[in-house]
């Protein structure tokens, strides 16, 4: 990573602007799996089956981020962020527009605008933070995420119950609008850099998506961090999709309870973040931080398996909160650490490869913990076979960082 400029004011701006980007856009990328409850019964569908939408939405943010770091060097990262915002709104209007189909299209909408924005983040963050302070940086960036999901389920539901579940997603879609408009003037501050297109192209060419995937597979430290973000990224998908879910169906809470359930856990989720960012910049060793992280994950993740109605309701808090001030918590120091090992100029790209791993966790997650759920009519057992997958993760990314050390 090149030395970063001293520039306190751009430094943050940047922080406090890409923060709140950040908040708003997990609105649009969280909304549907906390309105499932009231939009299930009109879509015809169970509230459990927003796993399918979860997916796809995460497909979608998938495919966006190959190549995303040279369109980001392209259009120029505060531009790139105000067309995925655009673009999220209009999913979040399309899912408001009510239907089955609408909502699988919406997924698909969303995802696309939502994928790219935190390697555009990335790429600025990377040029304006001081190196000795990259983790708490990134992880000050991405706690809007964790707040996001805390103000879904603060907001939303009251939101469905008063006006109508359609209603709260396009008020989700006006805001997205209304952040793509107030960053524009910070394009005169951070998108300075754009190069030019190759021969007028503006999509990556084939080289460009997948240099950045084989130069991060053949770092020591970086291989076996995507496979523990890949599992990282699924608990943390369970976590925030699926707490409303399983705390009305699984725990018998009321809708608005179950609310501040996940916001609860979603806040711990921010304060984590930049928690785990403060002690990996102490330690200096963000890979055996990641690998602590996955430890309490195991632990939290099977108690929860055992949760039934009959837990004190302070009980469920205290677990979920530890659950999600690590499974929601790891994710700046992931991205600080995968900026930190690209060569210079290239942290978007770098963490676009590393996010290609994380998407694909959140991906696959929603969809075989619905699958083990229909099998087995049990949360528990989905909780456990995620807390054995983190135990597997964690293990030979504690032995990389310590063959490092």
């Amino acid at each position: 990573m090149p030395a970063a400029p001293t520039d306190l004011r751009r430094y943050l701006i940047a922080l406090v602007s890409l923060t709140l980007v950040q908040v708003m856009a997990t609105l649009a990328f969280n909304q549907a799996s906390v309105l499932a409850p009231a939009a299930a019964p009109d879509l015809g569908v169970e509230a459990a089956d927003v796993a399918y939408y979860i997916s796809l939405v995460y497909l979608a943010a998938m495919l966006s981020t190959l190549g995303g770091g040279a369109i980001s060097r392209r259009t120029g990262p505060i531009r790139f962020i105000q067309i995925g915002l655009v673009v999220a709104a209009v999913g979040s209007f399309i899912f408001a527009a009510g239907g089955l189909g609408f909502a699988a299209l919406s997924a698909l909408v969303v995802g696309l605008g939502s994928g790219p924005l935190t390697i555009a983040s990335s790429h600025i963050l990377a040029r304006v933070s001081p190196r000795r302070l990259a983790n708490v940086t990134f992880s000050l960036k991405q706690s809007g995420v964790p707040v996001g999901f805390a103000l879904c389920g603060a907001i939303l539901p009251s939101l469905a119950l008063d006006h109508g579940w359609r209603w709260a997603a396009a008020s989700v879609g006006v805001t997205s609008l209304i952040t793509a408009l107030a960053i524009q003037p910070l394009r005169a501050l951070y998108d300075d850099e754009r190069s030019s297109t190759v021969s007028g192209r503006l999509l990556p060419s084939a080289a460009e998506i997948f240099e950045p995937l084989r130069l991060a597979w053949r770092d020591p430290i970086l291989r076996p961090m995507c496979f523990i973000g890949l599992l990282f990224s699924a608990t943390q998908a369970i976590v925030v999709n699926f707490t409303v879910v399983y705390a009305v169906v699984g725990l018998k809470m009321s809708y608005v309870l179950a609310g501040t359930l996940l916001s609860a856990a979603t806040v711990a989720g921010a304060l984590g973040r930049i928690f785990w960012g403060v002690v990996a910049d102490m330690l200096r060793r963000p890979s055996a931080v990641l690998a602590g992280i996955g430890a309490i994950v195991v632990v939290a993740a099977s108690t929860m398996a055992f949760s039934t109605p009959d837990w004190p309701a302070g009980a469920v808090y205290l677990v979920f909160t530890i659950l999600g001030g690590t499974a929601v918590g790891w994710n700046g120091v992931f991205l600080a650490e995968s900026a930190a090992r690209a060569p210079p100029g290239r942290a978007a790209e770098f963490t676009g490869a590393t996010q290609l791993f994380v998407f694909g966790g959140a991906l696959l997650s929603p969809l075989l913990f619905r699958g083990v759920l229909a099998l087995t009519q049990s949360y528990a057992v989905g909780y456990l076979l995620l807390a054995s997958g983190v135990a597997v993760g964690s293990f030979f990314l504690a032995r990389a960082a310590r063959r490092r050390g």
